[in-house]
């Protein structure tokens, strides 16, 4: 956070006015908020404490680039040697320096301020703020029912990274709490590392750190566990993290913890308020230190994640001001994520500090199911969900019992675990890539009203992603050969892509998730959507294995791709109702709103396909619907809708575009059964709409699944 020249001018002017005086120049920056509350603390207590960024004669070159620990550590140590006589100079103590990171923590009083703001050596001053674990009670949740790692683990798709080879073994994760018991059957043996960084500012603060002193650096230095509670927390997130007592397990149960205490006993009531005096506080001057010792040692104790489950203010948007930026930075760039819940206060647009910075990885909280929970901060700001209402894990009263705590502290370990799990598998990849697969295959989530949402995390999936597949599963398929009397199973297959390719359909059992047998389609041309029976792929396989699907009144189907597009599982039934029965586990959608597949001709006349045109825009206009043969993908005419008013629709039957267009009824009377259209030239959205006339029946035709291309699938 940089200090402007009109700020130290601002600040060299006489406290004596007040903070009043300063409005004028305070009005607009973040940095000057910031020291505005460094100024309003000193007025309430005479002093404050800051943390502060010196400037580096690397510029920001250190912190921006994927540096070594050694090239950190050597830049930060000529930035301190010329800040330490500059302060030594201004009578101003240092009471905190870091190894990897341009930061000092002071004491100061308003003559400190002011010369300490006047430093050409100081780039940014910060209040130290202080912090809480995000933990709610479980009184408050009523009846609702306590979710064990087996339930939570498996929810988010772990065993099937498990079942490649990836559990976390070979890595770490790093859990800054407040306190842990590893003599718990969960965590024995895991801890490496141990720190302590709980601050001991003043009088009220009293750090938790065994040897009464801080910092310290031992074995055990994250254990002290002196009373009943102490422990319950840390005990409780690592555990989720990466517990491991050969029953239950936590989402990496093959990494190793390195525990990090950075909690202190408070007896200052107005740092305790809400909560009765003594409590248990950190702050950022702490949780920064902590960061900084990761950074120095993310290498060589093979750090995957950061799991920090703890925060202050509710703030809406990021907080890159926060100096805890630069190391998250830092750490990411190392290959390691900085993973934050998002806190407890139940708001919709704003979560809690350091969760908003926009480098770390802030992660809400879902119920036992995939909805929110309503304790949960929810805001286009996060970045991940995972399970964190009355989870189950270890605690720290007894080293074989389990306790049950909530909260998007709970949520946030589920997360920093799967991290492990995927870096465990994929060394090689970035931090962004791990980030992005997760948030790619994870099944979105939103909040009443909230008009978006976020991806609540599928670790087998976002492995299966990163290796290059990317599967679609589709669940009961009616099988053809065993079952006709239920009626006849398609599939539809888009492929929405410049270049032709191919589609590999796993038939699995229902019960077991057993492979029954694989089908390869025949090379599918660009833009093209062949409409399959089941009982072509069926006959494919029973070819080689012939009883494969004799006693099978259904399967289910997992198709993977070389090429983007869209499926459809459909049925038609006994009686002649056609119907969409398409299911995708990340919920329906019609995808590209402007492209409609297997549009049905007047070939096919007990089937009459309707389209509908919406027009969202702000003025009237006409749809241009281009049409393409669904079977070979080539282009065959446009059609010209009459003028739709905004915020009005159309509703046109095929045969009737048919008969204004002699071309696209040309291609219908030499075979052609389906179209796919494409809306152009309006903004607005396309549906289709079958007409079983059959069955005096409306159908909608318009959704289906997303698939995205395997690189495990050969386009040929």
């Amino acid at each position: 956070m940089s200090v402007p020249n009109v700020l130290r001018s601002g600040l060299k002017r006489s406290f004596a006015a007040g903070l009043f005086a300063f409005a004028a120049f305070l009005v607009v920056s973040p940095a000057r908020a910031d020291v505005t509350d460094v100024m309003r603390e000193i007025e309430r207590a005479g002093d404050a404490r800051v943390i502060i960024t010196m400037k580096t004669g690397d510029g920001r070159a250190a912190w921006e680039a994927a540096r070594s620990v050694e090239q950190q550590r050597a830049v930060v140590a000529d930035a301190s040697e010329r800040f330490a006589r500059s302060m030594s100079a201004a009578e101003i103590p240092v009471r905190k320096r870091y190894r990897t990171l341009p930061f000092a923590g002071a004491r100061v009083n308003r003559e400190q301020l002011l010369k300490l703001a006047g430093m050409p050596e100081v780039t940014g001053i910060q209040l130290v703020r202080n912090e809480r674990k995000h933990q709610v009670s479980d009184v408050t949740l009523g009846d609702v029912e306590r979710q064990s790692l087996a339930n939570s683990v498996p929810s988010i798709d772990v065993p099937s990274a498990w079942a490649q080879g990836a559990d976390g073994t070979g890595t770490t994760v790093a859990v800054v709490d407040g306190g842990f018991n590893f003599a718990h059957a969960m965590l024995k043996g895991k801890s490496i590392g141990d720190a302590c960084f709980a601050d001991s500012y003043g009088t009220t603060l009293k750090p938790n750190c065994p040897s009464g002193a801080t910092p310290q650096i031992a074995d055990g230095a994250a254990s002290n566990c002196s009373d009943a509670t102490r422990c319950a927390h840390g005990t409780h997130v690592a555990s989720i993290a990466a517990g491991n007592d050969g029953t239950n397990f936590g989402v990496a149960r093959g990494a190793k913890i390195v525990p990090i205490d950075v909690f202190s006993k408070d007896t200052d009531a107005a740092d305790c308020s809400p909560d009765p005096a003594p409590c248990e506080v950190t702050n950022s001057l702490a949780v920064l230190d902590a960061l900084d010792y990761i950074n120095d040692h993310a290498i060589e104790f093979h750090v995957a994640a950061v799991n920090l489950s703890l925060g202050g203010a509710t703030v809406a948007g990021y907080c890159d001001d926060d100096p805890r930026k630069a190391v998250i930075d830092m750490l990411r760039k190392k290959g390691v994520a900085v993973v934050v819940s998002a806190g407890n206060d139940g708001a919709t647009g704003m979560i809690e500090k350091p969760a908003c910075i926009s480098s770390a990885v802030a992660v809400g909280a879902t119920d036992n199911g995939t909805n929110v929970a309503s304790f949960s901060n929810f805001a286009t700001t996060l970045d991940l969900m995972a399970p964190g209402t009355r989870i189950v894990a270890a605690s720290a009263s007894s080293n074989t019992l389990l306790a049950t705590m909530t909260g998007t502290s709970m949520a946030a370990p589920h997360v920093a675990g799967a991290f492990a799990v995927l870096r465990s598998a994929m060394p090689n990849s970035t931090t962004d890539q791990l980030e992005d697969a997760l948030k790619t295959t994870g099944a979105r989530v939103t909040r009443t009203n909230a008009g978006y949402s976020v991806p609540r995390i599928q670790v087998g999936r976002a492995l299966n992603y990163l290796k290059g597949r990317n599967g679609q599963l589709f669940n009961q398929i009616v099988s053809g050969a065993g079952a006709t009397s239920r009626g006849q199973s398609y599939l539809r297959i888009f492929n929405n892509t410049n270049a032709a390719g191919v589609v590999v359909a796993t038939v699995r059992d229902v019960d077991s998730g057993a492979v029954l047998g694989k089908w390869t389609s025949p090379s599918i041309p660009a833009h093209a959507s062949p409409q399959v029976p089941i009982t072509t792929i069926e006959a494919a396989i029973s070819a080689t294995a012939p009883q494969t699907f004799a006693a099978r009144t259904g399967y289910n189907l997992e198709i993977e791709s070389s090429f983007g597009g869209y499926v459809q599982y459909l049925l038609l039934a006994p009686g002649g109702v056609f119907a969409n029965m398409t299911s995708c586990r990340d919920g329906l959608t019609t995808g590209d709103s402007t492209a409609l597949m297997n549009v049905n001709t007047s070939s096919v006349a007990d089937y009459v396909s309707r389209l509908r045109v919406t027009n969202t825009g702000a003025v009237a206009g006409s749809a241009i619907l281009t049409f393409s043969n669904a079977t070979t993908g080539a282009r065959i005419a446009s059609w010209t809708s009459p003028s739709i008013a905004p915020n009005a629709s159309l509703d046109v039957a095929e045969p009737d575009i048919e008969a204004a267009v002699s071309a696209i009824s040309d291609a219908t009377k030499a075979g052609a059964l389906q179209f796919n259209v494409t809306l152009e030239s309006l903004s607005g959205y396309l549906q289709h709409v079958i007409e079983n006339r059959r069955a005096s029946a409306f159908t909608d035709f318009t959704a289906r699944c997303p698939i995205s291309a395997s690189t495990s699938v050969a386009a040929n």
